[in-house]
């Protein structure tokens, strides 16, 4: 699998109401800084790269989100 930095606008809109609010306030306040669980390498965030941009979100669609929300504009994530 391949690990890169990829800008947000090339990753699918997440639709609010898709997630868990309580799975958003434990990646804000929980044990862990954001920033350290959005690096995370042994929960990488995954993206669908086989039918091309904008990336299909495998895993950490709370993530990304949240992500956005802070102005981020790029994620290290792994392309399956």
């Amino acid at each position: 699998m391949i690990k890169i930095f990829v800008p947000l606008t090339e990753i699918e809109e997440v639709n609010r109401q898709e997630l868990d609010q309580r799975r958003l306030d434990a990646l804000l306040h929980g044990f862990s800084p954001f920033d350290q669980v959005l690096k995370s390498e042994s929960d990488p965030l995954t993206l669908d790269k086989r039918f091309g941009k904008p990336y299909r979100i495998i895993d950490g669609r709370h993530r990304i989100f949240l992500a956005r929300q802070k102005g981020y504009q790029s994620v290290f994530v792994q392309l399956a």
